[in-house]
C-alpha cells in the first residue's frame, strides 16, 4: 500500500480517495454506495490482517451486537464485484474466521 500526502490510499490499480470519498479501478471511477466506502477504507487501513464480522460490524456500521442478518456477507460480496477489474479476490474469505483484504501489487497505468 502507497500512502500519498493527498489522501490517496494506493494497492497496485486500485486507488481509494479518502478526501472525496472516492474509489477507483484502473483509473476508473467506480460507484460505490457510503457503506460500501466505509468498508473499502478499513479493510485498507489494515490490510493483510483477518477481520470478523463482529470488527465489521462495530467499526462500519458501528452496531456492537449481531443483528443476526447478512449485512456483512451482502456488502462485501458487492464490493468484491465492484474491485474485479483491480486483480483477482482483492477481498479473501478466511474460512470459519472472517475476511482478508489483500490486493495483489500491480503496475498502475
Amino acid at each position: 500500500m502507497q500512502v500519498l500526502d493527498n489522501g490517496l490510499l494506493a494497492f497496485g490499480d486500485l486507488e481509494i480517495r479518502l478526501k472525496v470519498r472516492a474509489l477507483h479501478v484502473k483509473r476508473a471511477l467506480v460507484a460505490v454506495s457510503p457503506e460500501e466506502f466505509e468498508l473499502i477504507t478499513f479493510f485498507a487501513r489494515i490490510t493483510g490482517r483477518v477481520v470478523t464480522r463482529m470488527q465489521l460490524l462495530e467499526n462500519v456500521w458501528s452496531l456492537h451486537f449481531d443483528p443476526g442478518t447478512n449485512v456483512v456477507d451482502v456488502h462485501v460480496g458487492r464490493l468484491r464485484r465492484k474491485l474485479e477489474g483491480a486483480g483477482p479476490a482483492a477481498i479473501q474469505t478466511a474460512r470459519g474466521e472472517g475476511y482478508v483484504f489483500a490486493p495483489k501489487a500491480g503496475a498502475a497505468g
